[in-house]
């Protein structure tokens, strides 16, 4: 094999060892979000306010409240903002929770639950058939 050749080859080492490396976290990822699932609990929650933030403007924030099945009642703020609000005051949603920890809440929707999972595997992907298919060829392009 040519200098050349080797020079080249290493690269797709690194970026095969990536992909592995990124699947095992989708794989982890995953593994905890079925985890949750399976543990969680649905409430109905409704947006009670809307906290202001300034950060290139004003960016607002739901507060929801929901109950628990044991009746306990919890607010749980939505991590990110938007400009105009996508949510008013009264809104309902439903959410999930642990019911050990109720202030491990999720808004119930697939993209939410999934979004580690799906991003983690969206990277992997790429780079696995990228890597693994230059080892692949080098086989039969010998």
């Amino acid at each position: 094999m040519s200098r050349n050749k080797k020079k080249i080859m290493w690269q797709y080492y690194i970026i095969l060892g990536a992909g592995i490396v990124l699947f095992i976290f989708a794989f982890l990822s995953l593994r905890n979000t079925l985890s949750f699932l399976k543990k969680a609990e649905k409430a109905t929650a409704t947006v009670t306010s809307l906290r202001e933030y300034e950060s290139e403007g004003t960016v607002f924030s739901p507060l929801f409240t929901f109950r628990t099945q044991n009746n306990t009642e919890y607010t749980y703020e939505l991590p990110e903002g938007t400009n105009p609000s996508a949510w008013s005051v009264g809104e309902t949603e439903t959410v999930i929770y642990d019911p050990a920890d109720p202030s491990s809440v999720e808004l119930y929707t697939y993209f939410r639950i999934f979004a580690w999972p799906l991003i983690l595997i969206s990277i992997a992907l790429p780079l696995l058939v990228i890597g693994g298919g230059y080892f692949i060829a080098h086989q039969f392009l010998k």
